[in-house]
């Protein structure tokens, strides 16, 4: 798949640029129909995105590229082409959390509850991403056998340029991106379904839904580690996986202090 989608004069319009913002669209009318739901006012919502677009975006970019350093120490200019791909989940989910909680402390809203309305929003922009990730096979996992069959239903075909040096041969590798795309939609499920139950039954403290939105997220993220493609086989877990353990763990422990704290 192409990196260009189509040209307005001398200007290129990406096709990541594009999903992004489709996904942004469609993650506000998500939050839209959550706040409603809840009583809760949505045109603060506005002045909150004009801070966490950037700041997402360039906590997701930084992390990625220090995750990836070594790929991007010989071409530094790479760093800054984020239309070719490359954000974390991980720094976006942190750009969003530090903006959100300055804004929403300043102006005294409830923190927790709306990160529990806007986790559907998050969850889905995830699957978009990881769907855009599959199609522009920026995401690989590990390389199947030379004697796949060329209708193998489990596996992704990856076009010349894309297959990494020394693998050029293998034709398909585990569509790693749309495993997650598939995981991330049943969390996103869980998620409304949880909040559309505890809105007539209020069987959840409020920051549930996203503390455990998170906490699936991470061990999701941490199982598919596996099927990755890495050169260095040598190493326990990639740093992805002990980025999802630390937020795995993290999150628990909010989760348990925060239900000692209510009780």
């Amino acid at each position: 798949m192409e990196f260009v989608a189509f040209y307005l004069g001398d200007i290129n319009i990406y096709w990541y640029g594009l999903i992004i913002v489709f996904a942004l669209l469609i993650g506000l009318g998500i939050s839209k129909i959550m706040f409603k739901l809840y009583g809760e006012k949505f045109s603060p919502m506005w002045d909150l995105l004009i801070f966490i677009i950037p700041v997402s975006l360039i906590c997701a970019r930084i992390f990625y590229v220090i995750i990836h350093l070594d790929a991007y120490m010989s071409n530094i200019s790479q760093i800054f082409c984020i239309w070719q791909g490359g954000l974390s989940i991980y720094g976006a989910l942190l750009g969003f959390l530090a903006t959100s909680i300055v804004f929403l402390r300043k102006y005294g809203y409830n923190l927790w509850l709306w990160f529990d309305l806007m986790m559907p929003s998050i969850l889905f922009g995830l699957i978009i991403l990881q769907l855009a990730n599959f199609m522009m096979q920026f995401s690989l996992g590990t390389p199947l056998g030379l004697d796949i069959p060329n209708d193998h239903s489990l596996a992704e075909y990856v076009e010349y340029r894309y297959r990494p040096t020394g693998f050029e041969a293998y034709q398909y590798f585990q569509p790693v991106a749309l495993y997650q795309a598939f995981a991330y939609s049943i969390v996103f499920i869980i998620s409304v379904l949880c909040l559309l139950i505890n809105r007539k039954y209020k069987f959840l403290a409020e920051g549930t839904v996203f503390l455990f939105s998170v906490i699936l997220m991470a061990i999701i993220r941490f199982g598919i580690g596996f099927m990755y493609f890495s050169v260095n086989k040598d190493m326990l877990l990639y740093p992805m996986q002990w980025i999802a353990l630390t937020v795995m763990i993290a999150t628990i422990f909010i989760y348990v202090v925060k239900r000692f704290q209510h009780n």
